[in-house]
């Protein structure tokens, strides 16, 4: 009588041998046939649709859209969820020239695609960069990207990142381009800010410009007076003398005939060390003082 199977093979022929149920190729082959079934079931101009909607995608739907990349390498849509799927590892040079292209040419949902997957790599990677070269590198090209998109119809909450950034970068006229986008009036408040901010960093010359910006957007004569002497004081404040002198002569406007403006540039020439400046604006009090302008 022969004994169990199982003693049988461990006894007598060694290891029983494991039985294998498929192997590589063929794991392959019914991955492309799923892929097909689903190509077959689900529309692919929806199914782009739908991958456009979602947030956040998981590993088989990063998958299925390389191997849809893959077989449609043209097609922009395709190309644009592959770049969003591998933002953090997207490489430059491979997808960069296309990007950019699509948002000087794309349909509106590609440019805005575009562009945002480009702010958030070039941002992203800004704020990590270690060596001098790289962050000039992409801070030029991330201001290239906002004078580009400045142009474009974007939503308003990519249009009050971009401002942020615009003032971030130092470049406050481009970031009020941006802000007036979603305000018919020059936003002040969010100049002055700004303002604080790069005074607080000790940046006096580029605070001191924001101030001025907002001092010119005011409406009421109040306004404009504290403004305009926040911006020359924040500039003598660094004894940039020449600058706020200078600032004050292009920014004065409709404050010519404003006594206490006229007392504070007096003081504030006198302090810069400027006695003709100082003077002037003395003669001018004294004119407007005479001719019965009230105090």
């Amino acid at each position: 009588m022969l004994p169990d199977r199982s003693k049988r093979y461990a006894g007598v022929d060694g290891d029983i041998p494991r039985l294998h149920l498929t192997n590589l190729w063929q794991l392959v082959v019914i991955a492309l046939l799923v892929l097909t079934l689903l190509v077959v079931i689900f529309p692919r101009r929806r199914l782009v649709d739908s991958l456009y909607e979602q947030q956040n995608l998981d590993e088989l739907t990063r998958s299925y859209i390389q191997n849809l990349y893959r077989v449609e390498p043209d097609n922009a849509d395709v190309a644009l969820l592959l770049a969003r799927s591998q933002g953090k590892t997207l490489n430059l040079s491979a997808f960069e020239a296309n990007l950019l292209k699509l948002v000087a040419q794309g349909t509106q949902r590609q440019q805005q695609e575009a562009t945002q997957i480009l702010f958030d790599v070039y941002s992203q990677r800004l704020a990590s960069a270690k060596m001098e070269k790289e962050r000039l590198d992409l801070s030029s090209r991330l201001v290239m990207l906002l004078l580009q998109s400045s142009y474009l119809r974007l939503p308003e909450t990519m249009v009050q990142a971009f401002a942020a950034k615009s003032f971030e970068l130092d470049l406050p006229e481009l970031g009020l381009r941006y802000l007036q986008q979603v305000s018919h009036s020059k936003p002040l408040q969010a100049l002055e800010d700004y303002g604080d901010r790069a005074l607080a960093r000790g940046d006096y010359a580029v605070a001191a410009s924001y101030f001025l910006m907002a001092r010119d957007g005011a409406v009421t004569v109040v306004e404009a007076r504290r403004l305009f002497e926040k911006g020359i004081q924040t500039y003598l404040a660094d004894s940039l003398n020449q600058p706020a002198m200078q600032a004050a002569r292009d920014h004065l406007g409709d404050l010519a005939s404003d006594l206490p403006t006229l007392r504070f540039l007096v003081r504030s020439a006198a302090a810069a060390g400027d006695p003709v400046l100082a003077a002037d604006y003395a003669h001018r009090l004294v004119f407007h003082t005479e001719a019965g302008v009230p105090p």
